[in-house]
């Protein structure tokens, strides 16, 4: 009996290895690639694993594809989407790459801090409470109504943009069960919520709401067309870490007025003013993802904001070692030396790279990477090929950084 327990125990650690084994070795193999038109790409592939040959039937003419001896080379000469079938010792299929062919395009990396101001598409409840009524009696009138995340549209089928309007509307509806309109994910739904009286003699439902939210950040690029992404993440709420539905934002200038350095444990920030007049208004956010917000620059502006155009490097041209984070601190904005540690070749997130940051100058100043740098370009080979997304709070010298091909896909 022991004997047949330690062999079944033998079986499931060999398949939890193997598991693991081919789980490492497709991931070396890229789910999507990037390309430009006309632009020859060499693609790695790990031992034994090959694409389909150019004298094949099934290779799409638009796309040739060269076997190497640890990978392929592809190119074309127009835009388009296609399969690179790939097999293991040419002969078992295990995956097939999708490959994207786009227009040449350029890229102007910015490194410079902008305040983001986005309003909400309604108010988004944070969570609900429980409040003594004026008779002395507990009550929480939104719980089991209202969820953390939901957003508050309409109160009686009237429109309340601002917690202030939503306040008038719950002390006019006095005592009385009302219609609430919601949304909740994707979609709408009515609910219905009674106010009570509280100990200040005010109508209350029992509910945590925000509005509107401002930060600083730093613009990652413009294209020559004036569109413009920034942050390399989401804008999500502080307390829910939801994100943030927004109906409409602008950037603004901004101005850093000190920084407060990263400690292990402890993440450094940006302190900045954000003077939120119209003569400072430079752009406006027409998206917010979980990969970048992003939006078009004014015309008047956007030259302020850009220098020279880079070329857009995909994540097969990314290599460890040695690359650059292009940031402003003050003054003009400069390149600090970084090292790339690791590349997640099939990611789709704003995690896809992880950095260390190595130039003394930086991490003098800041400690490493700090809240408010978020945004900013990394550069290798002269060309720009991601966004710094995350410190890591145990290490402000380390962080995560987004392949700039999913923060292009992320604004289309």
């Amino acid at each position: 009996m022991k004997w047949r327990l330690f062999l079944i125990a033998f079986l499931l650690v060999d398949l939890c290895a193997v598991f693991y084994f081919v789980r490492d070795y497709l991931d070396q193999i890229p789910n999507q690639l990037y390309a430009i038109v006309g632009e020859s790409q060499y693609i790695s592939l790990p031992f034994g694993a090959s694409s389909e040959s150019v004298e094949s039937k099934k290779t799409v003419e638009a796309l040739q594809v060269t076997n190497r001896e640890d990978g392929f080379t592809m190119v074309s000469n127009r835009t388009g989407t296609y399969q690179v079938p790939v097999k293991l010792f040419g002969i078992v299929p295990i995956k097939s790459v999708d490959v994207k062919i786009m227009e040449d395009m350029k890229l102007a990396p910015s490194g410079e801090p902008i305040g983001i101001y986005v309003e909400t598409n309604g108010l988004l409840v944070l969570d609900t409470a429980e409040f003594q009524g004026k008779d002395g009696l507990t009550y929480a009138p939104s719980e089991n109504t209202l969820r953390t995340g939901d957003y508050i549209l309409q109160w009686n089928h009237q429109s309340v943009p601002t917690i202030e309007k939503l306040n008038q509307a719950v002390q006019k509806t006095g005592n009385k069960q009302i219609k609430v309109t919601i949304r909740r994910g994707n979609k709408k739904k009515e609910v219905k919520i009674r106010p009570v009286m509280a100990t200040d003699r005010t109508y209350k439902i029992g509910a945590w709401i925000r509005e509107d939210t401002q930060g600083i950040g730093t613009l990652t690029y413009l294209t020559e067309q004036g569109e413009f992404g920034t942050l390399g993440h989401g804008i999500t709420d502080a307390d829910t870490g939801e994100l943030l539905n927004l109906q409409g934002g602008e950037l603004y200038q901004t101005r850093i007025l000190g920084i407060l350095k990263g400690a292990s444990g402890e993440p450094g920030e940006l302190q900045g003013y954000i003077n939120m007049i119209a003569k400072n208004q430079i752009g406006t956010i027409e998206k917010n993802t979980s990969i970048g917000v992003f939006g078009t620059m004014n015309p008047e502006t956007a030259n302020q904001y850009a220098d020279s155009y880079l070329p857009v490097g995909m994540k097969q041209n990314i290599k460890k070692g040695k690359a650059y984070l292009y940031t402003k601190l003050g003054g003009e904005p400069a390149k600090y030396e970084i090292r790339i540690e690791k590349i997640y070749l099939n990611s789709t997130n704003n995690k896809s790279m992880v950095i260390r940051v190595v130039d003394p100058d930086l991490l003098a100043r800041t400690g490493g990477i700090v809240q408010g740098m978020s945004g900013s370009p990394i550069l290798q080979d002269g060309k720009i090929i991601g966004a710094v997304t995350h410190v890591m709070v145990d290490d402000p010298t380390s962080g995560y950084g987004v392949f700039i091909e999913n923060m292009l896909a992320g604004s289309r």
